[in-house]
């Protein structure tokens, strides 16, 4: 194998011109390298996209979360709010016809992917008692 590759090195050289190898080595590699760096500012537009909605699904996931863990009897009143807070500073822009820097977005998703995570983890423990039904009858309230 490695006197095949030699052999095919070989020809390669010949091919291009021992004088002018190197230059057509370094022109390759510069040439892969700005394809690299155009690939990724391509995929930065898509993955903006993309975090934009995960962070929005994961909000409504945890909001989901956070009320089924509360009809168990599990904290989650203030978290539901303190993270609603925190989402919209990070996200939302009145008045603006611009998005959102794509780093407050990240933070957002973040923000989000932690509390559903805490969420689910207050759901697989075991219930709460109660000692009446949820959501709790006020006296003078139709039931």
């Amino acid at each position: 194998m490695i006197w095949i590759g030699g052999l095919v090195l070989a020809a390669a050289i010949y091919g291009i011109g021992p004088d002018r190898f190197l230059d057509v080595c370094l022109s390759a590699i510069a040439t892969i390298d700005a394809m690299f760096h155009q690939l990724i500012f391509n995929l930065g537009f898509q993955v903006f996209g993309v975090v934009r909605a995960l962070a929005i699904a994961l909000y409504v996931m945890f909001v989901v979360l956070a009320i089924l863990a509360a009809q168990r009897g599990q904290r989650s009143t203030w978290a539901m709010m303190v993270v609603t807070v925190l989402f919209l500073i990070l996200v939302w822009r009145p008045y603006s016809e611009y998005s959102a820097p794509v780093g407050r977005w990240i933070l957002a998703f973040a923000l989000v992917l932690v509390g559903a995570i805490v969420m689910t983890q207050r759901l697989l423990a075991p219930p709460l008692r109660r000692d009446g039904p949820w959501p709790p009858q006020f006296p003078g309230r139709p039931k």
